[in-house]
């Protein structure tokens, strides 16, 4: 079963009268191509009141949660963002799956429904955060997991062999109380070492 709405004919002003086209199929609809091309652009009939450009694709039913929208790219798929002519919208370099925006723009990734337990990793122009809301967050490596600051001014490096901390100062502070456990420790310093407190036990 088919219905379309095919545009109604000439008006006065010499252009169409109306452009909408509504087509319902009760089934499976396929278009194949070599390329195939989805443009929306504001309408040039109606300078004065123009809709803004909007491609929707949507697969859902009205009751129940189902519904997929699935995308593929044999060699890859990219999405940008932005106004033309900023970010080019494809080219022939893309091998994987890309996102791409402006230098105003977010790229924000959220989950769930339920405010303060959001989860929620966003890039903004002010910066990047990590959000788990009320769950951990785990960066797991076999082999090394570096956090640099200022191209490694500070660093932190956690490898199998152990844990480095480099900067060109390094606190550690306990609000009730610190500690440094090992089988081996050692405190060196080339200038002047120190160590103080209103009651001090060395033993």
């Amino acid at each position: 079963m088919s219905d379309e709405r095919p545009p109604a004919g000439g008006g006065s002003g010499g252009g169409p009268d109306d452009l909408d086209r509504d087509v319902q199929i009760a089934g499976s609809y396929t278009l194949s191509a070599s390329q195939v091309s989805l443009l929306a652009t504001p309408d040039p009939w109606a300078p004065e009141v123009p809709d803004p450009p909007v491609v929707s694709i949507l697969a859902t039913d009205p009751i129940l949660p189902l519904g997929r929208v699935e995308v593929r790219g044999g060699l890859g798929v990219r999405v940008t963002a932005g106004p033309a002519p900023g970010l080019p919208a494809g080219g022939s370099t893309t091998n994987g799956v890309e996102i791409a925006v402006g230098e105003l723009q977010n790229v924000t990734i959220t989950r769930g429904l339920l405010g303060a337990v959001d989860q929620k990793i966003e890039l903004t122009p002010a910066g990047i955060t990590v959000d788990a809301g009320s769950m951990p967050v785990t960066i797991e490596s076999l082999a090394e997991i570096t956090l640099k600051v200022a191209g490694g001014l500070a660093k932190i490096s956690i490898t199998p062999e152990g844990v480095q901390i480099e900067g060109l100062s390094v606190s550690l502070s306990g609000v009730i109380e610190a500690e440094v456990k090992a089988l081996m420790a050692k405190l060196t310093a080339e200038g002047v070492g120190q160590i103080s407190g209103p009651l001090t036990m060395i033993g």
